[in-house]
């Protein structure tokens, strides 16, 4: 374990499966309120569109690019290419064990990755980590994939391990999205001192409710047609019913597919007169407008939604990246929010400074 003084230098930390950035966001924020230095060792991530979308928000001058963790190779590999670091974030791939996925879970070829992280976890010992994915994982193959990961990490690689269903409503973002959250530590008291169940969002949100962060204008190519508005406000039927709702105050949960429009059941729409509207008691009177469309949550928005600031898809829009990747990448994100608040309770814990 590195000393407090050594950590104040420079906290170094490996991001895997790092998609557009959302733990390095969200550890730049604690480290700073906690007036803490902290650096990217290296990161890796094979989609092309969230690398663009890394590079655009991140200097990344002096990291590793790791590619593919598949081929980091083997242990002797792994230790001779990677230096000490001391803490490991990786939003493994979820389509395995999604609730909207085939749940093939270790079978996939994507589940097994997490094997790769495991022998990082085991050759580099970091002080901590955390693993993030979706709910499914819980209760995939009857609770067996996921006793099979704690056991790996807890018995086999020598951690303390905790894990959590957090809930990003929790956590000053107006969107229901709940994603499970590892945390695993080599000092053994620290995470009974984290008291994982007890982390919350202490600061006021930015936007108190989906209403609030709606733009008030915005280009007509997000608005739906009347053809496909009739299609979106479907309930389904027989086995399919799933009643349709929009201008939904706490959003419905971003997916990585909402660029394809789901039914008004799965993904968010907002009509122009509740976006004109008033916010007044908890709820919204709706405004006077000449405008009566439905459309569907813009790019921006749903990067609010998920705790990034303004500037980070405009920066990837200035960089070439299209609305469909846009919406793929809020989609795949996690919350800033979450991780941040996560971090930012270990960052208050001796134990973990001071080793």
């Amino acid at each position: 374990m590195q000393t407090h003084e050594k950590k104040r230098a420079g906290l170094a930390y490996l991001d895997l499966f790092s998609g557009i950035g959302g733990f390095r966001v969200a550890i730049d924020q604690a480290a700073e309120n906690a007036d803490i230095k902290s650096h990217c060792l290296g990161y890796s991530e094979i989609d092309r569109y969230a690398l663009t979308t890394y590079h655009a928000n991140f200097d990344t001058d002096g990291e590793m690019d790791l590619g593919d963790i598949a081929r980091l190779g083997s242990e002797s590999d792994i230790r001779r290419r990677l230096p000490s670091f001391d803490i490991l974030f990786a939003g493994f791939p979820c389509q395995p064990f999604s609730l909207m996925g085939l749940k093939k879970g270790f079978e996939d070829t994507r589940g097994t990755l997490f094997f790769h992280i495991a022998k990082i976890l085991a050759v580099k010992k970091p002080s901590f980590f955390i693993l993030e994915n979706v709910r499914g994982l819980q209760t995939h193959d009857n609770g067996k994939t996921l006793r099979r990961i704690m056991s790996i990490l807890s018995d086999e690689l020598g951690y303390a391990t905790e894990y959590r269903l957090m809930n990003s409503l929790d956590f000053g973002v107006p969107q229901v999205r709940r994603r499970l959250y590892i945390l695993g530590s080599r000092n053994k008291t620290v995470l009974s001192e984290l008291r994982l169940k007890d982390i919350s969002w202490r600061k006021q949100p930015i936007y108190r409710t989906a209403w609030h962060l709606l733009e008030k204008e915005t280009d007509e190519k997000y608005y739906l047609s009347k053809k496909i508005l009739k299609t979106i406000l479907a309930h389904g039927s027989g086995k399919y019913y799933s009643r349709s709702e929009i201008n939904r105050l706490i959003a419905r949960p971003l997916t990585a597919s909402m660029h394809k429009m789901h039914r008004a059941n799965q993904d968010n729409y907002y009509s122009d007169d509740f976006i004109q509207g008033v916010f007044k008691n908890g709820v919204v009177l709706n405004g006077t407008t000449t405008k009566k469309g439905v459309r569907r949550i813009t790019p921006l928005e749903a990067f609010r939604l998920q705790g990034f600031d303004d500037s980070f898809p405009k920066n990837a829009r200035t960089n070439g990246v299209s609305d469909t990747q846009l919406y793929k990448q809020a989609g795949n994100a996690i919350t800033v929010n979450v991780a941040q608040s996560i971090l930012g309770a270990l960052f208050q814990n001796t134990r973990f400074l001071y080793g």
